[in-house]
C-alpha cells in the first residue's frame, strides 16, 4: 500500500511539474508572439530568434503532436503562421509597408528551417526522421510557400525518394502526409510525379493481405488522388502555356498507375472502404476522407458515392463520432464531400453567360481548335452537372438522412464547417420534392441559428448567414410558414430575410421577398416586425427592380402589408411622407404587362381605396381615372377585373356623383354592363352589378 501511495503521489508530482513546464513555455512563447515578432521590420531581433534554442522549441512543438500540451503547439502554430505571413495580422506595425516587407528576412527564415529540417534527417534516427517530416508538414499547413522552398531545394524530395521503401511505416506514413499536402503546390507537384508517382502507385494498389499496412495505402491513395484532381483542375491552363516537359511529367503519373492496372475509380474505392469499415484509427480515417473529398469534385465520383446507400449512412455516423471527439479536419471534409455531391452547377446572368461565351471562344482560339473548346467548356455538357442528375442525388443524400450529419456541422463553431453546412443545406432544398422529407428530418433546427448568428460584439455577419437564410426562404415559398417554423422562429427570421431582399442577387432578393410575404400573410406579428425593421422601405425599393419577377414580388408584399394598419395609414395619408409617390407607383404598376404586377398593385389600391384620402390620391395621379378604369378592359384577367371594381365602387362612394361622372366620361359604365352581360363568374359578376346599381342612383342611363 505504502509503496502505491508513494507511486502514485510521484506521478501527480510528475504531473504537476510537467503541467509548470508547459505554463512556462507558452509564457515564453507567447512574450516573441507580442514582442519579437511584433514588428517584421525589425528583421535584426527575426534574425536572433530563428537562430535560438526557441524557435527550435517552436518547430519540435508544432512537429510532436503527442509530446507537446495543445497550448504549447496552438502558441507555436501561430508563431510559425505571423513569421512566415509577416504584416497579416490586424496590430502587425507594417502590415502596409512596402519596404518593410522586401526587407523581410524571409529568406534567412527559410534556410534556417530547412537547416532544421536536413539536421534530424542526417541523425538516421527514426524519431528524428518522424519530427523532421511532421515538421515540414506543419510548416506547409502554415505557408505552402515556405514549405514548398524547403522540399524543392535540390536533392530533397530525390533522396526521400530513394530510401522510403527501407523506412519503417511510421516514418512512410509522414512521408506521404508532407507529398499529399505539397501537391497543392506546382513545383512540388512536378517533382512529386516526377519521383514519387511509382512508389505512390505501387502502395495504392497493393492488396489487402496484411502485407501493406492500411495506413500507409490509405494515404497514398489520398496522395495520388489529389495529385490528380489538381492536374484536372489545371488541364485548361496545361493546354494553353505549358511545355513538353511538363506534358511528360504529368503523363507520368497516368503511366504510373497503369503500371500496376490503378485507375481514379480502383483509388476512390480503395477510400470509401475505409469509411465504411469504421475503422477506430482516426488517422486512416481523416486520410480517407481528406482524399474522398479532393475526388468528389469529379462527375463519377459524385455519382459513385450517391450511390452507395452505405457510404451515405456511415458517412453520417462518422460525422456523430467526429464531433463527439471534436475532429474539425473530419468534419470538415465529411462537410466537403456532401457539398460536392449535391453541389448544382452557379445559375449565370444573361451578361455572365455572354461573358463566358467570350471567354470559350478567346480560349479555343488561342489553343487553336475544337478540341480545345470542348476542354474549355469543362463539365459543363456533362449530363452528370445537369440539375436533373444534381437532383437525383440530392434525393439520395435525403433518403440516407444524411441531413444529420449538416445538423452535427451546423452545431460546430469553425466558421469554414459552418459554412460548408450552410451550403450543403441550400443544395439540398433546391428540389422542392425532397422539402417535406427534410423538414421531418429536423433541418430547421439546424438553418435558423446559422440564419439568426451574428457576432454580437462586432456586428459582424457571418458569411454563411445569407446562404443559410436563403435555405429558409425556400422552405417558407413552398410550405405553409405555420408547418415548417414555430411563431418565435419566424419572428426571428424576420430580419434575416430582409437583408437576403438586399443582396445585390436577384434570386434572393425574389425568394426573400416570397417568404416574407407567405409568413406575414399568416402572422399579423410577423407584418408588425417587418414594419419595425423598416421593411417597408426595402418593398418600395425593390418595386423599381429591372427584374420583372423581382418586381411583382416586392408589389405582391407591399399588398400584403397594407392590411397591416400602420402601412395602410401611411399610404392613405396624404401627409404622410412620400405617400402621393407611393400612390403613383401602385397606379403605375397596375398597368404593368405583367399579370401578377397587375394584380398585385391593383389589389394594394383596392384596399386603400377604402380610405378617401388614398381615392383622392389615386384620382390626383396622372390620368388617374383611366387607369382606373383600365382595369376592368373586357380582355382583362378577371381578378384585376374585381380589384378594379372595387376601387370603383370606392370611388362612388366617396365621390359621389362627381365620382360618377368621371368614371363615365371614360366610359366605366359601358365596361362594367359588358362584365355583367360576359363574365362567367358571378362573384365578379355580381360585383359588377351592385356597382351599376349606384350609378344609376346618380342618375346614369345605362345602354345595353
Amino acid at each position: 500500500m505504502d509503496e502505491k501511495a508513494g507511486n502514485q503521489k510521484s506521478t501527480a508530482k510528475d504531473t504537476s511539474g510537467q503541467s509548470h513546464q508547459d505554463d512556462h513555455d507558452v509564457e515564453l512563447l507567447r512574450a516573441h508572439l507580442t514582442t519579437t515578432l511584433s514588428d517584421s521590420s525589425d528583421t535584426k531581433k527575426i534574425k536572433s530568434f530563428v537562430t535560438s534554442p526557441d524557435f527550435v522549441k517552436v518547430l519540435q512543438a508544432c512537429g510532436s503532436p503527442t509530446d507537446a500540451s495543445a497550448s504549447v503547439r496552438a502558441v507555436s502554430f501561430m508563431i510559425l503562421t505571423k513569421l512566415f505571413n509577416p504584416g497579416s495580422g490586424a496590430n502587425d506595425k507594417d502590415a502596409s509597408s512596402s519596404s518593410s516587407s522586401s526587407s523581410y528576412p524571409i529568406t534567412f527564415i527559410i534556410e534556417q528551417c530547412a537547416q532544421c529540417f536536413s539536421h534530424c534527417l542526417g541523425t538516421g534516427k527514426n524519431v528524428d526522421k518522424l519530427l523532421a517530416y511532421r515538421t515540414l508538414h506543419a510548416i506547409f499547413q502554415t505557408s505552402v510557400t515556405v514549405g514548398a522552398a524547403i522540399l524543392c531545394q535540390e536533392g530533397i524530395v530525390e533522396d526521400m525518394m530513394d530510401v522510403v521503401e527501407f523506412e519503417i511505416v511510421d516514418v512512410q506514413v509522414a512521408i506521404l502526409e508532407v507529398l499529399a499536402i505539397a501537391s497543392a503546390d506546382k513545383s512540388c507537384r512536378k517533382l512529386i510525379i516526377k519521383h514519387a508517382s511509382t512508389w505512390l502507385a505501387k502502395v495504392a494498389a497493393s492488396r489487402d493481405d496484411g502485407k501493406t499496412d492500411p495506413m500507409l495505402k490509405a494515404a497514398a491513395g489520398t496522395t495520388l488522388t489529389k495529385l490528380s484532381a489538381q492536374n484536372a483542375s489545371q488541364q485548361q491552363q496545361q493546354q494553353k502555356d505549358q511545355g513538353d516537359d511538363e506534358s511528360d511529367i504529368d503523363a507520368s503519373l497516368e503511366r504510373a498507375m497503369k503500371g500496376v492496372h490503378l485507375d481514379n475509380n480502383d483509388l476512390m474505392e480503395n477510400l470509401k472502404k475505409v469509411v465504411t469499415s469504421q475503422t477506430s484509427n482516426s488517422s486512416m480515417m481523416l486520410t480517407a476522407v481528406e482524399g474522398l473529398a479532393y475526388s468528389s469534385v469529379d462527375p463519377g465520383v459524385k455519382e459513385s458515392l450517391a450511390d452507395d446507400a452505405t457510404f451515405l449512412k456511415s458517412l453520417t455516423a462518422l460525422s456523430i463520432n467526429a464531433a463527439s471527439r471534436h475532429s474539425n479536419p473530419l468534419l470538415f471534409g465529411i462537410g466537403t464531400i456532401l457539398a460536392n455531391i449535391t453541389m448544382y452547377r452557379p445559375v449565370l446572368s444573361e451578361q455572365q453567360r455572354q461573358m463566358k461565351k467570350l471567354r470559350d471562344l478567346a480560349n479555343a482560339k488561342k489553343s487553336g481548335g475544337a478540341k480545345s473548346t470542348t476542354a474549355a467548356g469543362g463539365d459543363d455538357d456533362d449530363e452528370r452537372e445537369l440539375d436533373k442528375a444534381v437532383d437525383r442525388r440530392v434525393q439520395k443524400v435525403v433518403d440516407q438522412g444524411c441531413a444529420m450529419a449538416l445538423m452535427v456541422l451546423s452545431k460546430n463553431s469553425s466558421v469554414n464547417i459552418r459554412t460548408m453546412a450552410a451550403q450543403t443545406y441550400l443544395n439540398m432544398v433546391t428540389p422542392q420534392s425532397v422539402r417535406g422529407k427534410l423538414l421531418q428530418q429536423g433541418i430547421v433546427k439546424g438553418l435558423v441559428p446559422l440564419a439568426i448568428t451574428v457576432d454580437k460584439e462586432n456586428n459582424f455577419q457571418e458569411p454563411y448567414k445569407t446562404t443559410a437564410t436563403q435555405a429558409l426562404a425556400k422552405l417558407a415559398i413552398t410550405t405553409d410558414p405555420r408547418l415548417a417554423f414555430t411563431a418565435a422562429q419566424m419572428l426571428d427570421l424576420v430580419r434575416p430575410l430582409l437583408t437576403l431582399c438586399k443582396d445585390d442577387n436577384q434570386l434572393r432578393q425574389f425568394e426573400g421577398l416570397m417568404a416574407l410575404t407567405n409568413m406575414a400573410s399568416m402572422d399579423d406579428q410577423v407584418r408588425y416586425m417587418i414594419d419595425g425593421a423598416d421593411g417597408m422601405a426595402v418593398f418600395e425599393n425593390l418595386q423599381l427592380s429591372s427584374n420583372d419577377m423581382v418586381q411583382r414580388a416586392a408589389t405582391e408584399m407591399v399588398c400584403n402589408m397594407t392590411f397591416f394598419e400602420p402601412v395602410f395609414e401611411r399610404y392613405s395619408n396624404p401627409s404622410s411622407p412620400g405617400a402621393q409617390n407611393r400612390i403613383r407607383l401602385l397606379m403605375i404598376l397596375s398597368d404593368h404587362e405583367d399579370v401578377a404586377t397587375r394584380r398585385a398593385a391593383s389589389g394594394a389600391l383596392a384596399i386603400l381605396a377604402n380610405s378617401a384620402d388614398a381615392c383622392t390620391m389615386m384620382t390626383k395621379v396622372d390620368k388617374g381615372y383611366e387607369r382606373i378604369v383600365r382595369l376592368i378592359d373586357e380582355n382583362e384577367q378577371v381578378e384585376v377585373q374585381h380589384r378594379g371594381i372595387e376601387i370603383i365602387r370606392c370611388l362612388v362612394n366617396h365621390f359621389g356623383k362627381q365620382g360618377v361622372d368621371d368614371l363615365v366620361k371614360e366610359q366605366g359604365d359601358r365596361k362594367l354592363v359588358e362584365i355583367v352581360k360576359k363574365c362567367q363568374v358571378n362573384a365578379i359578376r355580381g360585383a359588377a352589378m351592385e356597382v351599376l346599381k349606384l350609378f344609376v342612383g346618380h342618375g346614369v342611363e345605362l345602354k345595353a
